[in-house]
């Protein structure tokens, strides 16, 4: 009785139960929301509905694939839209989710940042991302990266890479700015008893329909014309209400007819000018992304059962990756686009799906020397200004928070574990004040 005593009252064991209710209380809070916002009507004009209409009845455009197989099924079998589109992202949603957790259970990994802002939370905090189509093309994903590192055949890994790929592009092309860059560096070392030349060659050759395209869709990015003539064939199968489309009035649509020029200079100023409670956009970004650099490289770190689940090699290798796609996605991150929650969750989700999904002995060379060198000074610094501990990331983890569009302090505090619990909670007094005044 008394080494149970002790065992209730050991410090330890007190920190680890205020964790686990911590974010027991937090995975409620989003189910809650993920309630709220699944069963919420959206209007056709609304980015989470229109995100999935852009279709080829203007001919050939950017992300047009998926709205063309929708409008296909509802002209033809009468479909309700707005729960197709639900029901679909939310199988979508489901399977991501799966991933990852059975992956980090296999390995022996941390689940605490798995529901967080950065990560799979992003699209239910973020004000219903996710009824956009990124959880799809990380399906996609999932399974190029399976085809790589499974299939010894070269010209069925060929095909089917490229399938993959070529589908998910035309889907949506922020695909090519996570994959397509490593996924030539892990073709490229399948080559590696050839020489520089010929690897580099036979890298490019293997990714050229995918690269094409990727191509086609930077050329095909669509017009105000194109946008309108997306609309009024909705108008037509759908009995949506006739409009004439502007710069923001019918959501992803009236994207399509953004130029880039002026794309360009909204995103920047967005992302990087925006000032909210007088604090200009570019520091709060120039801080949040070490933050959550810190915590990603630390996390299985720290709540490791023993040495060997995650190693300082495991470390830099992720870590490796992470900067990598960092580099990859810089595009986004300054003029293509001002949903930086999903930018985020496209970086960390990636590098942790490659990380997963590929062997040791096909990640721990893939990187130069010096590269994998700055990585270690940069992590050996940050370990220096602040050593991981258990107390440090679970601080960072609990009060961390993510702007889902440009910069808003409400999104940043709203994405936070304390609030979301403290939300919660607060919902859960006032359904008890509700009780009691009913029966007293």
């Amino acid at each position: 009785m008394k080494q149970k005593l002790q065992l209730f009252f050991d410090k330890n064991n007190i920190k680890q139960t205020l964790l686990n209710a911590t974010f027991v209380l937090f995975f409620v809070t989003l189910l809650c929301r993920f309630g709220i916002q699944l069963f919420s009507t959206y209007g056709y004009e609304s980015w989470p509905i229109t995100e999935h209409l852009i279709n080829y009845q203007g001919g050939f455009v950017r992300r047009g694939l998926l709205g063309e197989i929708l409008f296909f099924l509802t002209k033809n079998y009468n479909l309700n839209i707005e729960w197709t589109i639900k029901i679909f992202c939310l199988v979508c949603f489901v399977a991501v989710c799966i991933f990852f957790v059975r992956a980090f259970l296999k390995k022996g990994y941390s689940l605490y940042i798995l529901p967080l802002c950065f990560f799979l939370g992003a699209h239910i905090l973020g004000n219903s991302l996710w009824m956009k189509r990124d959880h799809l093309i990380f399906l996609f994903l999932i399974t190029t990266f399976w085809t790589l590192n499974k299939i010894k055949k070269s010209i069925i890994k060929f095909l089917i890479i490229n399938i993959l790929v070529v589908i998910a592009l035309l889907i949506h092309e922020a695909f090519a700015f996570f994959v397509l860059p490593i996924l030539f560096l892990l073709v490229f070392k399948e080559y590696r008893n050839k020489t520089i030349l010929q690897s580099i060659t036979l890298s490019f050759v293997f990714l050229l329909p995918s690269i094409c395209a990727f191509l086609l869709t930077l050329h095909y990015h669509g017009d105000m014309k194109t946008a309108q003539t997306i609309w009024d064939s909705w108008v037509a199968v759908a009995n949506l209400n006739a409009a004439e489309l502007s710069k923001f009035s019918h959501g992803a649509i009236s994207s399509i007819g953004w130029t880039s020029e002026w794309a360009f200079k909204y995103h920047f100023r967005i992302n990087f000018w925006t000032k909210n409670m007088g604090v200009v956009s570019m520091f709060f970004w120039s801080m949040i992304i070490p933050v959550v650099y810190y915590i990603v490289t630390n996390a299985l770190l720290v709540f490791r059962k023993n040495e060997s689940i995650f190693t300082n090699k495991d470390k830099t290798v992720l870590s490796s990756i992470l900067v990598f796609q960092l580099l990859c996605l810089l595009p986004f991150f300054l003029i293509l686009s001002c949903d930086l929650g999903r930018v985020i969750f496209y970086w960390t989700a990636s590098s942790f799906a490659i990380f997963l999904l590929m062997p040791k002995e096909k990640t721990e060379n893939l990187f130069p020397t010096f590269f994998t060198e700055f990585i270690e000074r940069i992590n050996k610094g940050l370990t220096n200004i602040l050593h991981p501990t258990k107390t440090t990331v679970v601080l960072f983890m609990i009060f961390i928070g993510i702007s889902d569009v440009g910069f808003y302090f409400r999104s940043v505090i709203g994405s936070s574990v304390v609030f979301n619990i403290l939300w919660i909670l607060s919902q859960l007094l006032l359904f008890l004040k509700k009780i009691i005044f009913i029966f007293f």
